[in-house]
């Protein structure tokens, strides 16, 4: 699988990834800092962290409960999808947004130093050697198991393999050959 990590080593850890969203979530609401928020934001979305750093406060929408994500793809035109947020992250980017005078970008930094800020992170809260895109894995994995649909997961993630997909699904243990149901 080229240089990502294996999905199976992430599905070992998913109880650590879960124990350490616990923490960021606390961390954050107490400081709501922005390495802080975007690590969360990644944990909490299964977003690419590039697409992360595009976010502006036009993007969400805190009525609807909603943020719309500028999909950035190789070799393909970039594309808007709008997804839901949970509960949590919407009192967080509130929070954040208000507590650092956010006007427009959410995150403004390079993708050097965020992906430095986000592997620190991960580190203060006990994912040693993850990467911000295993941030990504972990959310598919969980979202697998808690939507036990692979299209689903696909469509929210913008996944555009699905052979890797069927790879997480075997992973989790999912019936693949059954029909999907879409959304």
């Amino acid at each position: 699988m080229c240089n990502h990590v294996n999905p199976r080593d992430v599905y070992l850890n998913l109880d650590h990834y879960r124990a350490a969203m616990e923490r960021l979530y606390k961390l954050s609401w107490q400081t709501p800092r922005r390495n802080y928020i975007l690590t969360y934001t990644l944990g909490a979305t299964g977003r690419r962290i590039s697409e992360a750093l595009q976010l502006t406060t036009r993007d969400i929408d805190f009525e609807r409960r909603v943020i719309t994500w500028r999909i950035l793809k190789k070799r393909r035109q970039d594309y808007y999808v709008t997804l839901p947020m949970s509960q949590r992250l919407e009192e967080l980017l509130r929070r954040y947004i208000v507590f650092n005078g956010v006007s427009d970008r959410l995150f403004p930094v390079s993708r050097r130093q965020a992906e430095y800020d986000v592997k620190r992170t991960l580190e203060d809260v006990g994912l040693r050697g993850w990467r911000p895109h295993d941030l990504r894995h972990a959310f598919i994995l969980e979202a697998l198991l808690n939507s036990r649909s692979i299209e689903l997961v696909r469509r929210w993630t913008q996944h555009s393999s699905y052979k890797m997909l069927l790879e997480y699904a075997r992973v989790v243990g999912l019936e693949v050959d059954r029909p999907l149901v879409p959304w």
